[in-house]
């Protein structure tokens, strides 16, 4: 006979855990009741562990906002916060600033309204403290300084909502630790942007963080139009707690950078190998060279790049750092101060194709030159390229690196083999920035093209109708193209669409995937994975080179006016970078509230805009150029103009 352990009756958590036992200790309940007696002992629970925390959950309305993009976030505030100590200091997320307002109201438990200042903003976790000055009491949060973070436990987040601020509660699940790069906690409770200041809780009613604004990846369209999508992030309570005393202070925190690229393309390689350090960053000050591989960051272990990333995530800029380091099989270990800036990428190019051979040495053999660039009377198709100034060539990927990180407009040595012998020249690359280039390499031209083909393409996890135009056979067709076209909603099926490319297609050998809203109406945040998914499966289909990847809308064509789909497309390729290395939508895009990360120099992401000349470049632009994305200018841009770059993404 099973025995039923004693539980205190004030104890939310276990009651739902007596509930459970009884449930598990009983065969033959019926499951209609066992579901009954679970899902009443757990709503109880999260009602109860909600109750500890709402005295101190305010209301934060943002009063005379400027005008700004329509949308959830609008309509949605005002949003939350969190009340921190008795003094009248509270915590929210960046969302109460993000455009100018004429004032900040924090709106109590008691229904009264207090006008706030902003004492200071954390930028690397998107969070701002504000201040209000009353003689009502106040009941504060209690922050812990350690924290139970148990994958699956479950999470309750809490926020207030409406002119009157009612309690508004989401439950879920704790489903990741270190998201955004070592800085987040990941829920899969399902929360609005009303929730985003409001504490994320366990069913003990500990604080596990604050929930802010923010997407997968870190990057993309409007984080808070991932509007109830099951995925929610927090910023760490004990995180938060090491940082107060400094926001108190009215000092700004922003992110630390150290200025190294990868080896690789992907993060999640095996291997944490240096591909290029940037000019005058930290890592440049402090002595690390490219091939440096790391071993430790401030005493953690690191296997891959992705590692590096979240164990600096939790460093903030002037905070200095550890780094132990592998160079020519002896360890050293190196300290450093973490800057706020670095100057901004400026990605460059020789104008060469390369080939990547697997060897032990990871040879890269210049396979053609193009025409009018720096590498036309310097390089020569068979060079195998060692050395871009002091830092050795080791893949394809760190080439890329070198470039994008190196002085703009500057000579520097190239070591190469020609011909079995050794030789080193100088080359001034040139910048990626500018007019288009519009010459193929003669391989290209003298190849002669199979049969291409349109059919459909289905994902099982993608509502989306989409269909692609391909070469029936890859003979003679290597080193293709793919562009990923949006299309605007309401404007035909996949198929219809690519009548009208299959001839351009051919012609300069990209294979086109055309891919329609799942809803005739409007493109979707939640569809953003989804056309990455669909890139990946026609690289799988035909011989694409992974380098020559981009997305667009028909407002990449001149003339063409822009719509939903060219919005979709920018938040797209920003937010999956590491599939994407071009787009291209109409100058006239309506930006879609993208929080820019920089420019992978391992991935770098172009933009071709159908204009001749910088002074008519938009608004967004700027950010996208200060984030190190080089703005291609294609002039009067038609198919084949938009399919050359395209196919061109793959030259270095």
């Amino acid at each position: 006979m099973n025995r039923i352990p004693r539980f205190s009756s004030s104890s939310n958590c276990s009651l739902l855990s007596l509930i459970l036992f009884v449930c598990a200790s009983l065969p033959c309940m019926r499951p209609s009741y066992a579901d009954t007696a679970y899902r009443q002992a757990m709503a109880k629970a999260v009602r109860t562990a909600a109750k500890s925390v709402l005295p101190s959950v305010v209301s934060v309305e943002i009063i005379g906002t400027a005008q700004g993009p329509s949308g959830e976030v609008s309509q949605d505030a005002p949003t939350s916060g969190v009340m921190i100590d008795t003094d009248g200091y509270v915590l929210a997320s960046s969302i109460v600033i993000r455009r100018p307002s004429a004032s900040i109201l924090i709106v109590l438990p008691d229904g009264s309204r207090h006008a706030a200042k902003v004492i200071s903003r954390d930028y690397h976790r998107d969070l701002v403290l504000l201040k209000i000055e009353t003689t009502k009491e106040l009941s504060a949060i209690t922050l812990p300084s350690k924290l139970d973070l148990q994958i699956g436990k479950t999470t309750v987040a809490v926020g207030r909502f409406g002119n009157d601020s009612s309690p508004i509660i989401s439950r879920g699940v704790l489903s990741g630790v270190e998201r955004l790069d070592g800085v987040a906690l990941q829920t899969d409770a399902r929360v609005s942007a009303a929730f985003y200041g409001g504490p994320l809780i366990d069913l003990y009613g500990n604080v596990m963080g604050i929930l802010i604004p923010a997407v997968a990846g870190g990057a993309g369209s409007d984080p808070t139009g991932w509007y109830d999508s099951g995925i929610a992030f927090a910023i760490p309570s004990d995180v938060i707690l090491s940082k107060l005393e400094r926001l108190k202070s009215g000092t700004d925190i922003k992110r630390g950078l150290i200025g190294i690229a990868s080896k690789t393309k992907d993060p999640y390689d095996d291997g944490t190998e240096i591909g290029a350090v940037r000019k005058r960053s930290p890592a440049e000050t402090s002595g690390i060279k490219a091939g440096d591989e790391v071993i430790e960051i401030d005493g953690k272990t690191v296997r891959r790049h992705q590692e590096i990333k979240q164990a600096l995530g939790r460093f903030d800029a002037g905070e200095t750092i550890r780094i132990k380091l592998r160079r020519e099989g002896k360890e050293i270990d190196i300290t450093t101060k973490l800057a706020e800036s670095i100057p901004p990428l400026q990605p460059q190019r020789l104008g060469v194709l390369v080939n990547e051979l697997e060897n032990e040495n990871e040879t890269v053999i210049v396979s053609s030159v193009l025409p009018g660039t720096p590498a036309e009377s310097k390089i020569k198709s068979g060079d195998q390229l060692l050395k871009f100034g002091d830092a050795k060539i080791s893949s394809v990927t760190a080439l890329r690196s070198l470039l994008m990180s190196a002085e703009p407009e500057t000579e520097v040595a190239l070591s190469i083999t020609r011909e079995g012998k050794d030789e080193s020249l100088t080359i001034t690359p040139a910048m990626v920035a500018g007019p288009v280039l519009k010459e193929f390499p003669p391989a290209w031209s003298d190849t002669k093209p199979s049969d291409w083909k349109t059919e459909e393409l289905k994902l099982p996890d993608a509502g989306n109708a989409a269909a692609f135009v391909a070469p029936e056979a890859s003979d003679g067709q290597q080193n293709l193209g793919l562009l990923v076209l949006l299309i605007n909603p309401g404007e035909g099926s996949p198929m219809e669409v690519l009548e009208n490319w299959g001839e351009a297609a051919r012609s300069a050998g990209v294979v086109i995937c055309a891919v329609a809203p799942e809803d005739s109406r409007r493109w979707q945040p939640k569809e953003i994975n989804a056309i990455a998914n669909f890139a990946a499966a026609v690289i799988k289909k035909a011989a694409v080179n992974p380098n020559a990847v981009a997305v667009a809308a028909p407002g990449a064509i001149s003339g063409t006016a822009a719509e939903a789909a060219d919005s979709m497309a920018l938040a797209v390729a920003v937010s999956q970078s590491s599939t994407f290395f071009g787009v291209s939508v109409s100058p006239k895009t309506r930006s879609p509230a993208m929080r820019v990360k920089e420019n992978d120099p391992s991935a770098s992401l172009q933009v071709l805009l159908p204009l001749s000349s910088d002074k008519d470049l938009p608004e967004w632009s700027r950010a996208i150029s200060k984030a190190g994305y080089p703005v291609v200018l294609g002039g009067e841009t038609d198919s084949a103009t938009l399919l050359n770059w395209v196919r061109l993404l793959q030259a270095i």
